[in-house]
């Protein structure tokens, strides 16, 4: 019997997700953070909420952009099923709380559109792949959990005052990931539903754009209006390369192709990048220039236009 997972109006997926609720439940409170968001400006605080209430589904769309769509083999269709009924958790999760910053509709039919995506499996394979699935993703997260706790407590011990800043949250647009998945998706709805999401990110970026950095501005070296050209994917310890297009300050030219790192110090235990970027896009880089050329974005570094599709 061929058995079709979102048959069901309680899937197998969510099933087996529900018998693991107590555990994720616990990894839910061992990652809470508060008062990051004191001192912050209104659209900042709305940019930190709109990144949380997007965490459910950025592994979600990741896979997807990556060309890994549902319904050509059954083990990843149950490593699908595994990921969707914990993120459909998640996402219901932040809806019961009120904190999921008007992006649950579109999160959810993404998820259910990529669900009817599913294809039809033997029942009793299917329900035994599904479960290992689940669990494996549960072991992940309790290991991600777990080094994310550790690298919480490093910050705290070199940088007792680190917290996300107006600066950071520029350096990282929230819809970054939505950008580079959405180029790789072919389903019509998929793409819609994601397009969607992006368009509710925007304003509380382009609102932290226009606040006053003028201060960031003059403790850059250099300043540089730029287009990027490429970013080498999973090598971020290698500089991505962009074009100057206007020089502000400094000693850049326009038609200059520079060096913009993505880590501070390349040689150092990876820790994030400082800017996340993507080919195609104009930033406006505020940096400190290195013996060897390279640029490496500080604060009142944004950017300026996304890349066209």
């Amino acid at each position: 019997m061929a058995l079709r997972r979102h048959d069901h109006p309680v899937t197998i997926a969510d099933d087996h997700v529900a018998q693991l609720g107590p555990v994720l439940d616990r990894l839910d409170e061992a990652d809470v953070i508060s008062d990051v968001e004191e001192g912050l400006a209104e659209c900042a605080r709305d940019a930190l909420a709109l990144f949380a209430a997007l965490q459910p589904v950025i592994l979600v769309t990741m896979k997807l952009g990556a060309g890994r769509a549902p319904g050509v083999d059954a083990s990843e269709d149950a490593s699908w099923a595994a990921l969707l009924a914990l993120a459909r958790r998640d996402v219901l999760a932040q809806q019961a709380a009120g904190i999921d910053s008007g992006l649950t509709g579109d999160s959810v039919r993404l998820l259910d559109r990529i669900d009817a995506l599913i294809g039809e499996w033997p029942a009793d394979d299917w329900s035994d792949a599904v479960h290992a699935s689940v669990q494996e993703f549960v072991d992940a997260r309790q290991r991600g959990a777990l080094r994310g706790r550790e690298l919480r407590r490093s910050r705290q011990e070199t940088d007792p005052g680190n917290r996300p800043t107006v600066g950071w949250l520029l350096r990282h647009p929230d819809d970054h990931w939505l950008h580079q998945a959405v180029q790789g998706v072919s389903d019509p709805g998929c793409k819609a539903l994601i397009e969607s999401l992006i368009t509710k990110l925007q304003p509380s970026y382009d609102q932290m754009g226009g606040l006053d950095l003028a201060a960031e501005e003059a403790a850059a070296e250099v300043i540089c209006e730029t287009e990027i050209v490429e970013v080498s994917p999973g090598r971020c310890k290698q500089p991505a390369s962009a074009l100057v297009t206007a020089a502000i300050k400094g000693d850049t030219v326009a038609g200059q192709q520079i060096a913009v790192r993505l880590v501070e110090d390349p040689d150092a235990q990876f820790n994030g990048t400082v800017v996340s970027l993507l080919a195609g896009e104009r930033w406006r880089i505020c940096a400190r220039e290195f013996r060897d050329g390279t640029m490496l974005p500080l604060d009142g570094t944004r950017r300026c236009a996304v890349a066209s599709l």
